[in-house]
């Protein structure tokens, strides 16, 4: 199975300037404003204070749009579920022999694991974007790299 495309933000691709810049342009199109990243109604406060949780700690890297509420929000009711299910399990372990239960709780972290896939938070992808950016940043500060940016602007 081939993997998800990552963010041009992100990815350790060698693309030319100006392959970044029309992807850049194409994905902040497609991603959309993230000015309504709130946790939707039907959230219970638990599942609210996850979500929330989340859009904080990933706001830094502005890779979330609105239209990621709905992977943040089955994020965040999976987390709540299994940690609800692990608390029924911690208080009575009995229950690790009820097949609904730990069906469920089987659905509940295939459900997670998929929405932490979708949205880079595992620790590989956190560690991967991690050494991105700082290649990124020391690509910034090397005054050869901006030298010849500077050269390639006055061209034009």
């Amino acid at each position: 199975m081939a993997r998800p495309s990552m963010s041009v933000k992100v990815t350790s691709k060698n693309l030319t300037q100006e392959e970044i810049k029309v992807r850049q342009e194409t994905e902040d199109m497609l991603r959309g404003l993230a000015d309504k990243l709130k946790p939707p109604t039907y959230l219970n406060k638990n599942q609210k204070k996850i979500f929330k949780y989340i859009v904080n700690e990933l706001k830094a890297s502005e890779v979330l749009g609105n239209l990621d509420v709905y992977i943040l929000s089955s994020c965040a009711t999976a987390l709540d579920r299994l940690q609800v299910i692990e608390t029924m399990i911690n208080d009575e372990p009995e229950k690790l022999l009820d097949r609904a239960l730990m069906s469920s709780k089987d659905k509940y972290t295939k459900d997670f694991h998929r929405a932490m896939t979708e949205l880079s938070l595992s620790p590989a992808a956190r560690a991967k974007l991690g050494n991105i950016n700082l290649n990124k940043q020391q690509e910034q500060d090397d005054p050869l790299l901006k030298a010849l940016a500077d050269d390639d602007n006055g061209e034009e």
